[in-house]
């Protein structure tokens, strides 16, 4: 079992230290460096086997180095070594004392394991030569107990698993190093028959635990793939409903869970590195399929690292594997019992986003947040880049919710701020790293300058006839609608008090579209539109001091992540 791994100048990671266990879970945001960190692995992994079957067949006291082609990297497949390189960068040049003087960057990675028996390290640097290959050289090659660590390490295979890609409709038989190859290369799509084929010859306590799973899973019998000599092909099928089907009819989330554990049972004893697992399930088979697999991977004796985004995984794992979290420098975060408590009510994802943004906006619903986007567009507002993909959680008009989700990420993220923004309630708000707000008016709608922006709104140029508006008849709805005396005076507590939303604007809406025999085409969940027909001069003086608000906040906290 591999423990722990450093990584440096490779890919995505710069300076990166990792403790790894028998079932670790990567997670983080996309380009975080999940993948790279598996790729990591196996490159060390290759280098290790190059480095020892070259010492095999030297004669020489001291081996500088064995030579790597980049097409023997079958599963970190790249058009150039140099795309192994962090940033691309394989020399530094600097000037000292006028001269120039050029130092190769190499990339370094060392693993530490327990294996046999046996508590090992090993390192190896890799240096670059040209586009085609590179060099692997055995940091501390003289350490004490080299050879014993190298024996211990050779003893761990390791397996890079990318998702399942697709079926082919044949399928000519290869050998379990072709299977390899073309799995390295993401033809997981040319093999999965090989891979039953493999586990039905030869495990039959393993076959019977595949086709047992699958059944558990699908409700379907698998059949033993059939090996034809004439043609060199392997067909296989099952059974679903009292009818035999060829595998290639298969869904593509039945051939994923096939390829999972097909792979598991022929490759025994191995670091597995699976990237994505949970591709092309359902979120109801997700956490079903993480507890077989990390089930099925302990009774193999293997160790499995999983790279995912799904948040039944997550939340499963939270218990039951240690989550590396890529953000900032990768890191354990489910450690404490505090923060497994709160992540089992809450979700792993929520703190892997609280961790991430660093801050955390609490509405009631993504109309509110629309309707915001739209007026600090209209005002032009620098709160704008952050409300497009901001981590925000909708919750009821209750600013407890608020309160115990924020308060349960804390235990997990200390740093975490949030805002809250309600419509109208009775109680009193609070101040601190959840800076709670409310509307002086009855809710967010209420903020829209009706009626202008309902004219505008119809006066738009039409797109084609059945979209053309009629203004004479908005006009006249509009009229019966609004009390009188609040269409006389803005400052009338209707507009203040009035439910907008439900009370008006649906009411408004759905009958003018009624009386044009057309069907509604302006839902309530479309109201920032209205609001993007604002004009600055209109807007509430209210509306520019919660985005005020909400911009401080955010903007602190992209200011600390940065220093």
């Amino acid at each position: 079992m591999i423990t722990n791994i450093i990584i440096e100048n490779f890919k995505r990671l710069d300076k990166t230290d990792i403790d790894l266990s028998s079932a670790v879970v990567f997670a983080g945001p996309n380009n975080s460096g999940k993948t790279s960190a598996l790729q990591a692995i196996t490159l060390w992994g290759i280098g290790l086997r190059k480095w020892a079957e070259a010492k095999k067949t030297s004669t020489a006291k001291k081996r500088p180095g064995v030579a790597i082609n980049r097409k023997d990297l079958f599963t970190i497949p790249i058009p150039s070594a140099k795309q192994l390189w962090k940033d691309l960068g394989t020399r530094e040049v600097k000037r000292i004392d006028g001269k120039q003087d050029t130092k190769n960057i190499n990339i370094t990675i060392k693993v530490e394991g327990f294996s046999k028996g046996v508590k090992w390290r090993l390192g190896f640097e890799f240096v670059f030569a040209n586009a085609e290959s590179f060099y692997c050289k055995l940091i501390n090659p003289e350490e004490k107990n080299l050879q014993e660590d190298i024996e211990a390490a050779l003893s761990e295979r390791i397996g890079l698993l990318p998702p399942m890609s697709g079926l082919t409709s044949e399928e000519d038989k290869v050998e379990m190093g072709t299977i390899n190859s073309r799995i390295g290369e993401g033809k997981t799509a040319d093999v999965l028959r090989n891979l039953c084929w493999y586990v039905s010859m030869g495990k039959q306590r393993e076959w019977g635990k595949l086709t047992a799973i699958i059944k558990q899973l699908f409700g379907i019998e698998l059949k033993k793939p059939e090996f034809d000599r004439s043609t060199g092909k392997i067909a296989m099928t099952y059974i679903e409903n009292s009818k035999e089907f060829d595998l290639s009819n298969g869904g593509r989330g039945f051939h994923q869970i096939l390829l999972l554990f097909s792979y598991i049972y022929s490759h025994e004893n191995t670091v597995l590195l699976i990237d994505e697992p949970d591709a092309h399930l359902e979120i109801l088979r997700q956490k079903e399929v993480f507890d077989i697999l990390t089930n099925e991977v302990k009774k193999e004796n293997s160790q499995v690292i999983i790279a995912t985004h799904s948040t039944a995984v997550l939340n499963e794992a939270a218990e039951k594997s240690d989550i590396v979290a890529f953000i900032g420098k990768p890191h354990i975060v489910n450690n404490k019992s505090q923060l497994i408590k709160s992540l089992t009510t809450i979700g792993f994802d929520q703190y892997l986003l609280a961790e991430q943004e660093g801050w955390v906006l609490y509405l009631e619903g993504s109309t509110d947040l629309a309707i915001l986007k739209s007026f600090a567009k209209v005002l032009n507002h620098p709160i704008l880049p952050y409300l497009q993909k901001p981590f925000v959680k909708y919750i009821t008009n209750l600013p407890k919710e608020a309160r115990d989700h924020f308060y349960g990420l804390r235990e997990g993220f200390k740093e975490l701020k949030g805002v809250s923004l309600f419509d109208r309630v009775a109680g009193e708000l609070q101040k601190n790293d959840l800076v709670e707000m409310m509307w002086t008016r009855r809710e967010i709608e209420n903020y829209l300058p009706i009626p202008e922006v309902i004219e505008r709104y119809v006066s738009q140029p039409a797109k084609d006839l059945f979209s053309r508006h009629d203004g004479d008849l908005m006009r006249k709805i509009i009229e019966d609608e609004i009390p009188p005396a609040a269409l006389k005076d803005k400052a009338h507590s209707w507009w203040i008090n009035t439910k907008m939303s439900d009370e008006f604007l649906d009411k408004v809406f759905e009958r003018y579209f009624k009386e044009r025999k057309m069907p509604n085409l302006l839902m309530k969940r479309d109201y920032d539109i209205l609001a993007s027909f604002s004009h600055p001069d209109e807007l509430d003086q209210e509306i520019v001091e919660k985005l005020d608000i909400i911009y401080g906040i955010a903007k602190s906290v992209v200011e600390t992540q940065r220093s």
